[in-house]
């Protein structure tokens, strides 16, 4: 009988980034940091959790986009 696969939840915290940062650009960030208040006054520690994987994912999309701006070229992976 085949293993099931481990459960990755990061690729999923990607997707709703990219979605985010599509839907709302830069302001996805802001989305992002009201999420994170929200969860640390509810004290859910579990949708903290959720939230910082997503806003690490925005963090790194913006700052992609950021250095496409200044360089005129996509980022190159090595």
């Amino acid at each position: 009988m085949q293993q099931p696969l481990p459960f990755d939840p990061d690729i999923y915290y990607g997707i709703v980034a990219e979605n985010l940062f599509k839907n709302f650009g830069a302001r996805a960030l802001s989305v992002a940091d009201m999420a994170l208040n929200k969860m640390r006054a509810l004290g859910d520690k579990e949708g903290l959790g959720i939230w910082l994987a997503i806003h690490e994912h925005l963090a790194t999309r913006a700052a992609e986009v950021m250095r496409e701006d200044l360089t005129g070229n996509s980022p190159t992976l090595h």
